[in-house]
């Protein structure tokens, strides 16, 4: 019983410090207090009208994009999309207050292609985040506990939606950043990050802990992308795309994020690539090709070394 609740105790702080759950927004870096001042100023009738309208229109752009997928015959983002509009579904939505309705954005989809969409979406999600914050800020402050409960649920289950950015640029940051200098605030984000990752899954996956784990470890890069920090935080969003969300793909991209940005890191990384390429993805050629690339790395005669030529050389059908 002390071990769990030391347990619920370590994760809630991770989850606090980062600003994944309710105390400090992390696309806004604002205190729960301050957003609660800011929202102030709105009354809680726009706040949640302006909720509404993300909302919809959140999931309506998902589905302008399956149906884009479909037309163009883009097979893997349409599961993609339709993974996050399922997802997405499952999200206890309230609307917290009576006579408002949505508003659907208006806009001609014949002339939308897949970047005009992805902008879209992504911009109603994060306005959906936003407003849902600012509006448990306001029931907080107003003690409506029961409201407010409800609405710290519904921003719990978004935040648990793997959330898919559909175009590379759009997921990870580019080749050029470099990990150069330790910034302790940068190391208290892994680790609160890392504490995260670490209750991410048991008997099965947490969705909410996996995401806010990534989104934590997104934070890192984007704030501190000089940190020493940067490789490390990106090869643990690739652990976490390849083992919790089976997404082998984007895992690939993140690790090559490794890569680049830190020569020291390399072999690791590679070595993670080559394997979802001759395990998952079923690629011979170009698993080869990335078990050549760790083992210009390994040191001879190490058994990781051994490991990745007899794999090399099964492959090759010795």
């Amino acid at each position: 019983m002390l071990r769990k609740t030391m347990r619920v105790v370590a994760l809630m702080a991770a989850v606090m410090g980062l600003g994944l759950g309710l105390k400090v927004s992390p696309v806004l870096g604002q205190s729960e207090s301050g957003a609660k001042e800011s929202a102030g100023k709105v009354s809680l009738n726009k706040l949640v009208q302006q909720l509404m309208d993300a909302r919809t229109n959140y999931g309506e752009n998902l589905h302008r994009l399956i149906e884009y997928y479909k037309k163009v015959g883009n097979s893997q983002g349409e599961g993609w999309a339709k993974r996050e509009l399922k997802e997405f579904g499952k999200i206890r939505q309230k609307n917290y207050l009576a006579g408002l309705k949505a508003k659907l954005a208006v806009v001609n989809t014949e002339a939308l292609g897949q970047s005009d969409i992805v902008e879209s979406l992504v911009g109603y999600r994060q306005a959906y985040r936003r407003s849902l914050e600012s509006v448990v800020g306001v029931l907080k402050g107003a003690k409506d506990v029961k409201q407010w409960t409800l609405a710290k649920r519904e921003l719990k289950e978004l935040i648990s939606v793997n959330k898919y950015m559909y175009l590379r640029d759009a997921d990870t940051p580019g080749v050029e950043l470099r990990a150069r200098e330790k910034i302790a605030d940068a190391e208290k984000l892994y680790s609160q990050a890392m504490e995260l990752k670490k209750h991410s899954k048991g008997f099965r996956v947490r969705r909410y802990e996996t995401q806010a784990a990534i989104e934590g470890f997104r934070r890192l890069i984007r704030e501190y992308p000089s940190s020493d920090r940067i490789d490390d935080a990106a090869y643990q969003i690739g652990e976490l795309c390849r083992d919790n969300l089976k997404d082998y793909q984007r895992a690939i991209r993140w690790y090559e994020c490794v890569v680049a940005w830190n020569a020291d890191t390399q072999l690791q990384a590679n070595l993670r690539i080559a394997q979802i390429y001759d395990k998952h993805l079923v690629n011979r050629l170009t698993a080869l090709d990335y078990y050549g690339r760790a083992l210009e790395i390994e040191a001879r005669g190490s058994s990781e070394r051994r490991s990745i030529e007899r794999r090399i050389n099964r492959l090759r059908g010795r």
